[in-house]
């Protein structure tokens, strides 16, 4: 009886994690300082007002580069999954050992073994997208989006609101109608993408990584972000080549967002942490730094 709760319990978790469509849930609640807060989780006081938001989206969520545990009698080992189409460089520390090690694009890898049983919160994992041997060959872009009029540059480099620190640095924002069509800023492969998340908000810390996005892998290491896509929209999967100018994805509004926009930035492993990096955008044959406030012709014109 034993062994057939434990399969068919096996057989529930795969295929929930498997399925087409991923189902959620966030509460909408009005907090006493009168600001409208969003959380995958109910306010503790009964007396707040909650709507409750149902969203859906019909692809797979992707899974993340993660460390997996396996223990035996000699121990623990350390395996590394990478499901990007990217290397990555991961950091782990188990007690007073310590390692760095580049993992290739879409494979596995175990990493140590350790003599003894290791478990959850006895060690420190992270990772980095990219080899920190990869450099910004290429300075300057196509306007990252097509459409028939010129958009708005509402953040730029260094801007207060959300690009005064690295990794975002150098991240540019472009104020755009939802569904506006996004390009490739420079042909590469996908290494990624997210595209399960339909709100946005700022009230809360619980949005900032839930904008659905697209990168793209450049051949000098470095990798573009396209973040705050419209749900569904996203036309490339993890391993396709794309070509500067191809359409990936619409714009929209998730994730840690105040409106309709882009947000695009480069970046690269710069000795083991994420740094975004400079660049300019092609507008009628010249490369011009974008600056906020500045309106920037599409792609094709």
């Amino acid at each position: 009886m034993l062994k057939i709760s434990f399969v068919a319990l096996t057989l529930a978790l795969i295929f929930a994690f498997s399925a087409q469509n991923v189902y959620a849930q966030i509460y909408k609640y009005q907090g006493s300082d009168g600001k409208w807060h969003y959380s995958d989780k109910k306010p503790a006081s009964k007396q707040t007002k909650v709507e409750s938001i149902n969203y859906q989206s019909k692809t797979k969520k992707t899974l993340k580069p993660h460390l997996v545990l396996s223990h035996s009698d000699n121990g623990t080992d350390f395996i590394v999954h990478n499901p990007y189409f990217a290397p990555i460089q991961i950091f782990l520390s188990v007690g007073t050992h310590k390692l760095s090690k580049l993992i290739p694009e879409n494979s596995q890898e175990a990493v140590y073994q350790s003599q003894t049983r290791i478990f959850s919160g006895e060690h420190r994992f992270f990772y980095v997208i990219g080899s920190p041997d990869s450099r910004h060959t290429q300075s300057h872009y196509l306007p990252p989006f097509k459409n028939f009029k010129p958009m708005k540059v509402t953040q730029s480099f260094k801007g207060r609101f959300s690009h005064n620190s690295q990794p975002s640095l150098y991240a540019i924002d472009i104020g755009m109608t939802v569904g506006t069509q996004i390009s490739a800023a420079r042909g590469g492969v996908v290494i990624s993408t997210k595209d399960d998340y339909a709100s946005a908000g700022v009230s809360s810390p619980f949005f900032i990584d839930k904008a659905n996005v697209v990168r793209v892998l450049h051949d000098d290491g470095t990798y573009a972000v396209y973040a705050h896509l419209l749900l569904g929209s996203i036309r490339v999967k993890a391993g396709d080549k794309v070509k500067a100018g191809q359409i990936l994805a619409l714009s929209g509004n998730t994730g840690y967002s105040t409106g309709p926009h882009l947000h695009f930035v480069i970046r690269k492993n710069d000795k083991g942490r994420s740094k975004s990096l400079p660049f300019k955008l092609m507008q009628k044959g010249s490369p011009l730094k974008p600056e906020q406030g500045m309106w920037l012709l599409p792609t094709g014109h």
